[in-house]
């Protein structure tokens, strides 16, 4: 969660600081609307592939698009302003959609007993975390502009790291 609310948060910072909506004729609210919104897809579409795929899989390959994301914004996002806002819907759709499919993961891996509260604990971990993004990229984000991004990189690094030991799994058999 080190990325998701604070790039949620940066949202219409970085669409001011690229210029987005003066370029494209559309307001940073509609713009920034359309990006969170992006997440909605990229949910659904992890849902559905994560039935034929697994959920580690799906995580993978929501967090490598949201890193390429994260690595690509501040040049595309200083170049073309379609450009960017299709790097932008594509980093909306893919940091939100790997969360739905760690939470799969987690209610898989524990015992009945236990899912409500490792979950409860899984999500308070997060929201730990994405406190001190927000505050870290809100604090240095008129320093770094558009290269702010690259402060939100850590978090998908590190979930692909700690998927590793999943990605060679078989998936699990979907109810």
């Amino acid at each position: 969660m080190w990325e998701l609310y604070a790039m949620w948060t940066l949202t219409p910072l970085l669409i001011t600081r690229a210029g987005l909506a003066q370029a494209l004729g559309v307001s940073t609210a509609t713009l920034a609307f359309a990006v969170i919104a992006a997440g909605a897809v990229g949910c659904v579409l992890g849902g559905q592939v994560s039935a034929r795929i697994g959920s580690a899989r799906v995580a993978a390959v929501a967090l490598l698009l949201s890193a390429l994301c994260c690595v690509a914004f501040p040049w595309v996002g200083a170049q073309s302003g379609y450009a960017a806002l299709a790097v932008m819907l594509v980093w909306g759709a893919s940091v939100v959609a790997d969360s739905p499919q760690f939470s799969a993961l987690a209610a898989r891996a524990c015992p009945p007993a236990i899912v409500g509260s490792a979950l409860s604990m899984q999500n308070a971990i997060g929201f730990a975390i994405t406190v001190v993004a927000i505050g870290v990229t809100t604090r240095y984000v008129d320093a770094l502009g558009l290269h702010i991004a690259w402060v939100l990189l850590p978090g998908p690094v590190l979930g692909l790291v700690a998927l590793m030991p999943l990605w060679r799994r078989r998936p699990a058999p979907s109810a």
